[in-house]
């Protein structure tokens, strides 16, 4: 079966599959140009890291769904937009950083990861931390939220 996911995606958590569907879309606020800015370059390589494309041709076009380049950037280059979004970004490259297959792609969002927590002033997850916080049983400890 095709699936727009990779496969090592298809093994995760139905929680952290959806923590990664939220980035998919990008920031409404974020202009369509310039098609190099570092809003959009994370989004394209984020759903590189996690999806598989139509069009394998496509990738790396400018402006292209999807970037292979991994981004670099200030966190603060997001200050203006939605602490939402912005948290969005940041746990989706927490589970890139911990569950994705290839060393190369889980150092690179590690770093980015590291990079956005700081930013925050707040402290990193450990792997077994995020784990458990997107596995627990919310309906048992009453935390079932919309």
């Amino acid at each position: 079966m095709n699936s727009v996911l990779q496969n090592w995606v298809m093994e995760l958590p139905l929680r952290e599959q959806g923590t990664l569907l939220t980035v998919v879309r990008g920031c409404d606020l974020t202009p369509k140009q310039p098609y190099d800015s570092s809003e959009r370059k994370i989004v394209s390589w984020l759903r590189f890291c996690f999806m598989n494309p139509a069009d394998k041709r496509e990738v790396d076009i400018k402006g292209a769904f999807f970037q292979s380049s991994v981004p670099f950037f200030k966190a603060s280059d997001f200050g203006h937009y939605p602490q939402h979004w912005y948290s969005h970004i940041m746990h989706a490259l927490e589970i890139i950083a911990y569950r994705h297959p290839e060393s190369h792609i889980r150092d690179n969002a590690y770093g980015l990861y590291i990079n956005m927590v700081y930013n925050l002033h707040l402290e990193p997850e450990s792997r077994q931390t995020m784990i458990n916080r997107l596995s627990e049983d919310r309906y048992a400890t009453g935390k079932v939220v919309s």
